[in-house]
C-alpha cells in the first residue's frame, strides 16, 4: 500500500529538521526527512537545497498547525 507524502517544510539544517521530526513523532505523526547531502557527508549542501520534511498527506493539516504553534508563528 503506497502512502501519499506531502512536503511540510524545508529547513536550513538537518538538525532543525530532526528536531521537528521528533516533535511531530511525539505527537503521533510519522514523517520522513529527505536531504541531498550524500548521507550527511556534505552537510553544507543543505544550504543550497535545504532539508525537506515530508508527512503523510492525511496528517498534513495537523502537522502544519503543530509546526506553526511550535515556532510561534
Amino acid at each position: 500500500m503506497a502512502v501519499d507524502m506531502k512536503l511540510l517544510k524545508i529547513f536550513n539544517t538537518r538538525i532543525d529538521a530532526e528536531l521537528a521530526k521528533s516533535f511531530l513523532e511525539s505527537n503521533g505523526i510519522k514523517s520522513m526527512i529527505v536531504a541531498d547531502d550524500a548521507g550527511e557527508m556534505y552537510p553544507a549542501a543543505s544550504i543550497y537545497w535545504g532539508v525537506k520534511l515530508f508527512v503523510n498527506d492525511s496528517d498534513f493539516e495537523v502537522a502544519e498547525n503543530l509546526i506553526k504553534e511550535d515556532s510561534g508563528k
